[in-house]
């Protein structure tokens, strides 16, 4: 199969890969017949910055990736799903990232994977279609465009949602930014933020319009407890991650005036465990 050298590429099989990953994936994954999803993405550039080829392989059990280092070998991370703690997917202007953060003998540690994001939707956590007799449009209705936009482009596919809230930026002196504008949604299974970054423009085929995002999914499953508080102007949500070998903390901040709001739309998580 054909590789784009520009773009990342999603493959049937190990031996589609190229060199050094193709003998990395053999030795690393037991059963190549359990591998569900074979991406591979090209060496990118931006900013100066060049990062480098990347495979990523996700297996019925787990997730690996495998990074090109500079002696022309392979760095490889991996880790089962019970050890996943969250996802982060950047998307800005031309490029995007996914970084996964798991938990390994007692600390938290990261892989990171920079594409171009002509391809983008391979690395989403969903494809899933959303069940029959959910209306999530009637919770973004009032929310501006671009978050009603993004809502749709990244919420938890497959599952109805529980709760949703969406806050404005906050800013400081010389217009600082001090809080982004981010929207917070909840279902059965995943609390996912999705947050603003400013000044980075970006294009859909349908609508073109200034927006960068930073969209992070928490699994319901990972989460140890949370606490909603508030510091000085801003409210605080602070979800704890934890599983076998491992946890990570992640603060979120909001304007203050929403304490009530995120405080409810958090207390569907507790709901939904107890009834699940």
């Amino acid at each position: 199969m054909d590789i784009d050298e520009r773009f990342p590429t999603k493959l049937q099989s190990v031996q589609d890969l190229p060199q050094p990953f193709r003998s990395v994936l053999a030795n690393s994954v037991s059963h190549p017949e359990s591998i569900r999803q074979l991406i591979h993405a090209p060496a990118f550039s931006t900013a100066g910055e060049k990062t480098p080829a990347t495979v990523l392989a996700v297996t019925d059990k787990g997730w690996l990736v495998a990074s090109e280092t500079e002696d022309g070998g392979a760095h490889v991370e991996k880790s089962d799903f019970s050890e996943t703690l969250f996802l982060e997917l950047v998307s800005i202007l031309l490029w995007g990232q996914l970084k996964v953060h798991f938990a390994k003998v007692g600390s938290s540690y990261s892989a990171t994977i920079t594409f171009d994001t002509v391809e983008e939707g391979f690395y989403r956590t969903s494809s899933r279609k959303p069940e029959k007799g959910t209306e999530p449009d009637k919770l973004f209705e009032s929310w501006p465009y671009k978050f009603r936009a993004e809502a749709k482009r990244y919420r938890p596919k497959g599952q109805p949602l529980l709760a949703a809230i969406q806050w404005p930026a906050i800013a400081g002196g010389f217009q600082r930014e001090l809080c982004p504008a981010a929207a917070l949604l909840i279902s059965s299974r995943e609390i996912v933020l999705i947050s603003e970054e400013k000044t980075s423009p970006r294009q859909f085929a349908e609508d073109t319009y200034t927006f960068g995002a930073t969209v992070t999914y928490f699994p319901a499953a990972r989460l140890e407890d949370f606490h909603v508080g508030r510091q000085e102007r801003f409210g605080v949500l602070e979800l704890r991650a934890h599983a076998r070998h491992g946890g990570e903390k992640l603060q979120i901040l909001f304007p203050g005036d929403r304490e009530s709001a995120v405080s409810k739309a958090m207390e569907q998580v507790g709901v939904s465990a107890r009834n699940g």
